[in-house]
């Protein structure tokens, strides 16, 4: 499993890096801004009367309450917060978007002290791959006009977000690791991270239809190598492993429908399990592995590639703290941006608040005022010859 993130780890990247630049262009400038109103709704308040002012200042660029609230919205779209979001959540969002701006308005310095710049090819590439994203070019382009922006700020705002990670870059280049530290984490985490439990390595393959499954069985049963079988029968094959990349499943999880790979005899391909009607699969065992402790040579990569990954993380996130830390504040209307407090008592005066200790009733008279009060209602009722005698 741990083998098979490594190698996910790149395509995961690069998904996560297009949603950000997609994501810092709708933030940081792209697209028509309207009415926050409008935005939250989708509707379109052109030509309607909006009071805009300056609500802040970053670096000496006044900043407008239409853009703070049309990015407070995209900040709350982009956290997929939109249904759980409140009217008292509104001045940590304004907060975070502020902070957001002066950070990138500083790492925009540190681009240009660095002298950081990125190629054409560069920019073509990534364009190329946030179009290929969508189905046809025609739906790319409609999305891109949907969203109010052009090819050329999308162009612009890739070029932008490249540079910064190349900053970024340029900052995690000091981070390392040894085999000490290694080795020392290893044995802290060893009886809690890297126990292994029973069970099998296996070839595994999942077919489109049943017929090129069963087809791949009996080739295999004939005595060919499951590579050469794989490779053959490629077009038709949705999942896979290689020789050189067997997968590990543990005896606990074959259960059900495949708990019957725990007795087929190894080097021998099973029958063909249909999961779906374009999902089948066929597996070959090729070894038991007991219950155990993995060794430091098996979980050494992945150990470095999490220290380092941790590493990384703290020291980013050390520098943007610096660069807003650098960046030039003021607040213009201090209430748009005032946290409410939950802990903060209400002011509410009543008379049991005004009512001081020492005037408080003891329990004794709360029993006794408790008494009058039942009998209270026998006093005041009339009885029937008083009623008859007010009648007459």
């Amino acid at each position: 499993m741990m083998h098979y993130l490594r190698k996910s780890a790149k395509p995961i990247m690069l998904v996560v890096a297009i949603i950000f630049i997609i994501s810092c262009l709708f933030m940081y400038g792209g697209g028509r801004r309207r009415n926050v109103q409008a935005v939250a709704s989708g509707g379109n308040t052109d030509g309607e009367f909006f009071q805009d002012y300056d609500v802040a200042v970053i670096n000496g660029e006044r900043i407008q309450l239409s853009r703070l609230e049309f990015e407070v919205v995209q900040f709350i779209r982009s956290m997929g917060l939109e249904t759980s979001a409140t009217v008292e959540d509104l001045p940590a969002f304004r907060n975070t978007v502020v902070d957001r701006i002066a950070t990138l308005k500083e790492l925009d310095k540190e681009i240009v002290s660095r002298k950081i710049v990125v190629t054409k090819e560069e920019i073509d590439d990534a364009m190329r791959e946030i179009e290929s994203q969508f189905p046809t070019k025609e739906i790319y382009l409609q999305q891109l006009q949907a969203n109010g922006i052009t090819e050329a700020e999308l162009r612009s705002s890739i070029e932008d977000n490249i540079k910064r990670s190349m900053v970024f870059e340029e900052i995690m280049g000091v981070v390392s690791t040894d085999e000490d530290e290694l080795r020392n984490f290893y044995e802290m985490m060893k009886l809690y991270a890297f126990q292994t439990p029973e069970g099998f390595l296996m070839d595994v393959a999942h077919f489109r239809t049943e017929v090129a499954a069963e087809n791949a069985r009996m080739e295999l049963e004939s005595g060919k190598e499951w590579d050469d079988v794989i490779e053959a029968v490629s077009p038709d094959v949705s999942d896979h492993s290689m020789s050189d990349s067997r997968i590990f499943i543990p005896s606990a999880q074959l259960t059900e429908e495949v708990e019957f790979l725990k007795d087929i005899s190894f080097d021998v391909p099973s029958r063909v399990v249909s999961f779906t009607s374009d999902d089948h699969m066929i597996v070959v065992k090729r070894a038991k592995e007991e219950a155990g402790t993995a060794s430091f040579d098996e979980v050494k990569d992945d150990i470095e590639q999490m220290l380092l990954s941790q590493k990384s993380a703290s020291l980013q996130s050390q520098f943007m703290q610096e660069l807003r830390a650098r960046a030039s504040v003021e607040i213009l209307d201090e209430e748009l941006f005032r946290m409410i407090s939950h802990d903060e008592p209400e002011d509410v005066t009543s008379e049991s608040e005004e009512t001081s200790p020492a005037d408080a009733p003891t329990p004794e008279e709360e029993a006794a005022a408790a008494e009058d009060e039942s009998v209270e209602p026998a006093e005041e009722a009339s009885s029937p010859e008083e009623t008859a005698e007010d009648g007459e």
